[in-house]
């Protein structure tokens, strides 16, 4: 199977390219044209309140890590709230940069929350339309409101950020920090992790889980790749990530290999994976936030992707080596072991 995929449809919620979007489109529309396009402003010389939007998945929050850190280092003496999915506050909440988390489907309690700060700056790096953000926009009390440069977008806002063939969410997300200060170097940033701390040579990290059907791989090609991969190495010992539903999968694993494989499950937080994957010498896994956090705290990996070629663009590595194997199709079922193998062996060496 090839690593190149022919063109399909996005799976990724993509404004322009999936169909099933045209309601939304039509409604987005409808909202902009009974809707006041408030006046241009520059961005704050050295805002003091900032108030960032989050977008709702953990894989989300992972890619906007960086940029709250960032922000601190911009504008150290600066207060940094947020509003987030009820499942990403916890993360948010665990990084010191962050002063308040308001958790944005929560009612009226949220639209009161909403109103009580009054920021020098308001930033949302989502890069498609939201009739959510616009009514978000259009009550927070902040002087300067930002988004990404979109046409459908930008009457909300004061300052709109041009993208310039930029792809990847993690550099879409930190595009305010290039605002202001163009030689900016966006560095890694994962919470309760010591970046730097020296590497298990023979240890490595396998993710099973993923929240889609369509980015899980079988039992029979995890097994085929384990064993190859201990066929090569037998003192390779195997972090195995697992969530409930796939804990049956994981525990055949384990019978199979027995010593070789340590079951990671529960696993309470994705936090908690930080220090196991930073450890670990490489890490394999579908396309979830896993891919993320081994990106964030210098572990190279081999990541199992669909055949949907934006979603790669949108979504690889920043920091790290690695290898993306893309199906042909929407599902990583048609990725082989082999080929895995042989992309772990080259990051190997």
């Amino acid at each position: 199977m090839s690593n190149m995929a022919n063109p399909i449809v996005s799976q990724a919620r993509s404004f322009q390219e999936n169909p099933r979007h045209y309601p939304r489109k039509l409604q987005v529309g409808v909202y902009n044209f009974f809707s006041k396009r408030i006046p241009y402003k520059p961005l704050p010389a050295n805002p003091k309140k900032i108030l960032v939007q989050a977008q709702e998945k953990i894989g989300d929050a992972v890619l906007l890590f960086p940029t709250i850190s960032g922000l601190r280092k911009l504008f150290p003496e600066s207060v940094i709230h947020l509003l987030c999915s009820r499942i990403n506050e916890p993360l948010f909440q665990s990084i010191k940069e962050v002063e308040k988390t308001m958790v944005y489907r929560s009612g009226r309690q949220f639209w009161n929350a909403l109103k009580e700060t009054k920021y020098d700056l308001f930033y949302n790096p989502k890069d498609h339309p939201s009739i959510t953000a616009f009514k978000i926009s259009k009550n927070v009390r902040a002087d300067v409101k930002v988004c990404i440069a979109h046409r459908r977008m930008e009457q909300h806002y004061n300052h709109g950020l041009t993208l310039n063939n930029t792809y990847r969410i993690l550099e879409k997300n930190s595009m305010i920090l290039r605002a202001y200060d163009l030689d900016f170097i966006v560095k890694s940033f994962f919470p309760n992790t010591e970046l730097n701390s020296p590497k298990n040579e023979n240890q490595i990290s396998i993710n099973l889980s993923s929240g889609s059907e369509l980015r899980k791989w079988s039992l029979e090609n995890w097994i085929t790749l384990i064993a190859l991969v201990l066929k090569k190495n037998k003192h390779f010992r195997i972090n195995l990530f697992v969530n409930g539903k796939d804990l049956h999968l994981a525990k055949q694993i384990e019978k199979q290999f027995s010593s070789a494989i340590k079951l990671i499950h529960p696993l309470y937080s994705i936090l908690e994976a930080g220090p196991i994957i930073q450890n670990s010498n490489l890490l394999i896994s579908p396309d979830t936030a896993m891919i993320h956090i081994a990106d964030a705290v210098g572990t190279p990996m081999v990541g199992l992707f669909s055949g949907d070629d934006r979603n790669v663009r949108r979504y690889r590595p920043y920091w790290v080596k690695y290898k993306i194997l893309q199906s042909s199709t929407l599902s990583i079922q048609g990725i082989e072991p082999n080929e895995v193998f042989n992309a772990f062996e080259e990051l190997m060496n």
